[in-house]
């Protein structure tokens, strides 16, 4: 993978640093300047240059710049490979050298240079290729430091020639600019993905190709224990995939169960960032091999079948133990607890006597659930006679919940009753309290009620010996729990004039039960957060009004109630059909616009004896305060403000004009600090 993303890279340095060899001059070569954190980069060659060891004839690279497009260039740089140490460590610095001398395998600085001068071409150097400081070393780019100081939204231009071997300078140039201070195409990315073992972790990010063209390194920040971020010394590369996306990940050897926080922020090539990712937060542990059950032991007693294991190792990462049920060993098992960590014992009461219970443990982790158990067990709860079933069995609502009452069972064997729910009639029932004893009532308030539902109950007596009796008669009942229908998302439209066109997606393909819809409107955004109630409750909250005066059962609406010029801040909400309104949803904002004014549609003009006279319809439009009449000659190309009427004055003369002269004229509607185009020319020629 990291030579598949080297390539990439490499690819990428090259076509920045392409040249032309056949141009004279070639414009606004892609990437040729770039505006980076140091001033503006010209890429000037792929290799350093120098008369020792010369490219295609050339010994160096001149630099040109002018500030204004319209300017001559004038040289302010020429750029060769380094001729002494002491210029070698000016541009690298002592940090930097002892770096290349490790990846050139040279014991001195005077090593290091008689290597560099030798082996000029970037991409003999492997990934330190990328390193813009190498750029600088090598004299294959140029930093305009000056820049810096520059206001920000200058634009630059660059001109880039070669001095030849014979001491002239190349005919081929190349030219391009940028602008100081601008930003990368870059989009922050998302994490998708984590890698988690005992020593090492990765995570990765994407973002889509389109939107983040000049993304191709990241810069990666991990969280300290007093939780701050810094960034790491590595830089790890975007990878371009076949789905459009460039993909960062980033692996490190870690110590086991410690967790490690990271973020990123994407560059381009010459360390401009972007904007950061989220945070993505890794644990070095195996999930998948994660400590066992010891012996789990199931045991039948009067109470239930209890059931005892060996305590589990505590660790931060496990959470809690999930006990599953099932009366088939194979399949359709249910979650029935999850217990804390540090448990070693559970009871289960809520048994049908002489029935086997196959058990199931898994441990619970920060992750997602492992789905092979951790450990196994069975048991059977036995049974002779069964006692009589219940009898009287009646049910009311209660708070949210269901009240069940019925009348006792005369069984001197008796040992307790269990209620069953279903949602039908025809429906299997399921025992859904544990065993109940002393009292003939039960309390359902199970999270799972929903107060859509109809619910089937039903109760049964078991004795002593744990023989189960018939089921009692049963009762339907709903709760009141009031469900919410979903808000609605993601309200579209646009604003004319006149109105505001509102429309949202259907919810019903969310909820069937939902049969319309309420709009509220406000004239100032929302600057509270409403309580969590119905969202006439929080519209009300919140500064809003009702629009609708009867329920919208489109997924459209129009509101005609508006002034132009005005922003409205609307927001929705679903009704079902038991009347239950959803929150609020999102708002969204719309401005109609005033109406432009529009010129007279009729004028007309007549010569007459002191002169011409123009006659006009009257307007009769809002903001409308008066006329502004034009005139021109055929030798004028602009008509010239001859004059100007009150709004009910439609009748204008002119008597500037000259026997036997040819003009045209025409006529605006003027407002306040608005006016209108001129209305059609009408020409005459005056005959006095």
């Amino acid at each position: 993978m990291k030579f598949l993303q080297f390539t990439s890279a490499w690819v990428l340095l090259m076509l920045l640093l392409q040249v032309d060899a056949e141009a004279q001059i070639n414009q606004n070569p892609e990437n040729l300047v770039n505006w980076s954190p140091d001033g503006m980069i010209v890429f000037a060659s792929d290799a350093g240059l120098s008369e020792g060891y010369p490219q295609s004839g050339r010994v160096a690279a001149v630099i040109y710049r002018k500030l204004n497009e319209d300017e001559e260039y004038e040289e302010i740089a020429q750029l060769q490979a380094p001729e002494t140490v002491e210029e070698l460590n000016e541009r690298a610095g002592q940090v930097f050298i002892d770096r290349l001398m490790e990846e050139t395998d040279t014991s001195s600085e005077e090593e290091l240079l008689n290597f560099i001068r030798s082996n000029s071409a970037l991409e003999l150097y492997g990934f330190i290729g990328l390193d813009p400081q190498l750029w600088r070393v090598l004299g294959t780019v140029y930093v305009d430091e000056e820049t810096q100081n520059f206001e920000q939204g200058q634009q630059v231009w660059y001109q880039v020639r070669y001095l030849m071997e014979d001491g002239t300078k190349s005919e081929e140039a190349f030219e391009g600019s940028d602008t100081v201070g601008s930003s990368p195409d870059i989009l922050a990315p998302q994490s998708i993905d984590r890698m988690e073992r005992d020593s090492l972790v990765s995570a990765s990010w994407e973002s889509p190709i389109e939107g983040s063209e000049d993304a191709y390194f990241a810069r990666v920040y991990q969280q300290t224990d007093e939780g701050e971020f810094t960034m790491l010394e590595e830089r790890i590369m975007g990878r371009r995939n076949a789905d459009s996306l460039i993909v960062y990940q980033y692996e490190k050897a870690a110590e086991p169960e410690n967790a490690y926080t990271f973020f990123i922020e994407p560059v381009d090539v010459v360390g401009n960032p972007g904007p950061h990712s989220d945070t993505l937060t890794v644990i070095s542990v195996d999930f998948e091999n994660l400590p066992l059950f010891g012996e789990i032991t199931a045991k039948d007693t009067t109470s239930g079948i209890h059931l005892f294991w060996e305590q589990i190792p505590q660790k931060p990462y496990l959470t809690g133990i999930e006990i599953q049920r099932s009366r088939d060993a194979r399949q359709n098992f249910i979650v029935l607890d999850t217990l804390s960590i540090a448990a070693t014992e559970y009871l289960d009461t809520q048994l049908v006597p002489n029935r086997s219970y196959y058990y199931e443990f898994r441990v619970v982790t920060m992750r997602e659930r492992n789905e092979l158990p951790s450990g196994v067990a069975s048991a059977s709860h036995e049974s002779t006679l069964p006692p009589s079933p219940p009898s009287g069995l009646t049910a009311e609502q209660e708070e949210q919940g269901i009240r069940l009452n019925w009348d006792s069972v005369e069984e001197p064997n008796l040992y307790a009753y269990y209620v069953y729910r279903g949602t039908s009639r025809y429906d299997s029932l399921a025992v859904v309290s544990p065993s109940i004893q002393d009292t003939t009532t039960f309390f359902d308030n199970a999270e799972q009620l929903n107060g859509r539902t109809n619910y089937v109950y039903a109760v049964k007596a078991v004795s002593n010996n744990e023989l189960e009796s018939d089921l009692s008669n049963t009762v339907t009942i709903r709760p009141d729990r009031i469900v919410r229908p979903p808000a609605p998302v993601g309200i579209e439209g646009y604003a004319e004039q006149s109105r505001v066109r509102l429309f949202w997606s259907d919810q019903t393909e969310r909820d069937q039960a939902v049969q319309g819809y309420n709009l509220y409107r406000s004239d100032s955004p929302m600057e509270i957060t409403p309580d969590s109630a119905a969202a006439s409750i929080q519209a009300e909250q919140a500064g809003f009004e009702q629009v609708n005066d009867s329920l919208i059962t489109t997924t459209s609406c129009d509101d005609i109630d508006i002034e132009s010029g005005k922003t409205y801040y609307y927001s929705l909400s679903s009704v079902d059909i038991f009347d239950v309104e959803s929150l609020m949803s999102n708002t969204a904002s719309f401005a109609p616009s005033a109406p432009a004014l529009r010129p007279p549609s009729r004028v007309s003009v007549r010569s007459v004896s002191t002169g011409v006279e123009l006659r006009w319809n009257k307007t009769l439009q809002d903001g409308a305060t008066g006329y502004r009449i034009y005139k021109r000659t055929p030798g004028e190309t602009e008509s010239t403000s001859i004059g100007m009427n009150d709004l009910d004055e439609t009748i204008f003369r002119d008597e500037n004009v000259s026997e036997g002269q040819l003009y045209w004229y025409s006529v605006s509607v003027i407002g306040e600090n608005t006016e209108s185009e001129t209305s059609s020319e009408e020409s005459v020629r005056v005959d006095i």
